[in-house]
């Protein structure tokens, strides 16, 4: 009766064991995960950026005229003015989307006036301060790729080109620095200077 008695006290010692060691084995396993978990998520955000991850820096612009939804918007410092625009719903079906730079890049407090063709055709719309500064010439440092090839001999790779050697190169200082481009001679520039700025 006693042996009986004693087995039976071992068999439940050796249960609540087994059950607490089952418990504290599954709590410490998922604990060890959650530190796996937030460790790795860290590391991918040093990994991406090689540093230590910055708050976004954001600015804002006011755009009006021709736009779905005019107002004032937050955007991402380095947005281009086409970012801009899908922001306030995009181009309304009478706006003149060719008259604006839209690879420009946005700055804080910039004011986006999309115009009407009608506006346009009828030069009731001024002139952007860009062009009258530059007197009608397109200015190598802020053309897009689609303003670049209305210059004589400039196809959509060599826009490319200019396009790719001023953000390597943090800009054109002077029109003659344009050959500098790869594929860009004397010649060329000679087709092409009056009609440049910077």
């Amino acid at each position: 009766m006693i042996k009986q008695y004693w087995k039976t006290i071992l068999a439940v010692l050796v249960m609540a064991a087994a059950g607490l060691s089952y418990s504290c084995g599954d709590g410490s396993i998922s604990e060890h995960m959650g530190e796996e978990q937030t460790e790795s998520l860290g590391t991918s955000a040093l990994s991406e950026s090689g540093e230590e991850t910055q708050a976004p820096v954001y600015h804002y612009v006011h755009i009006c005229g021709e736009v779905k939804n005019p107002g004032v918007y937050q955007v991402l410092e380095g947005s281009r003015i086409f970012q801009a625009v899908e922001q306030a719903g995009g181009f309304t079906d009478e706006a003149a989307s060719e008259y604006l730079n839209l690879a420009e890049l946005t700055e804080d407090g910039m004011k986006i006036d999309v115009p009407s063709v009608e506006e346009v055709e009828n030069g009731d719309f001024p002139v952007s301060e860009d062009a009258a500064s530059a007197g009608g010439k397109v200015n190598i440092n802020k053309a897009d790729e689609k303003e670049l090839m209305t210059l004589t001999g400039i196809g959509e790779s060599r826009a490319a080109d200019i396009i790719r050697y001023r953000e390597e190169n943090g800009g054109f200082q002077t029109v003659e620095d344009i050959m500098k481009v790869p594929g860009i001679k004397e010649g060329a520039f000679e087709k092409i200077k009056d009609n440049i700025s910077v």
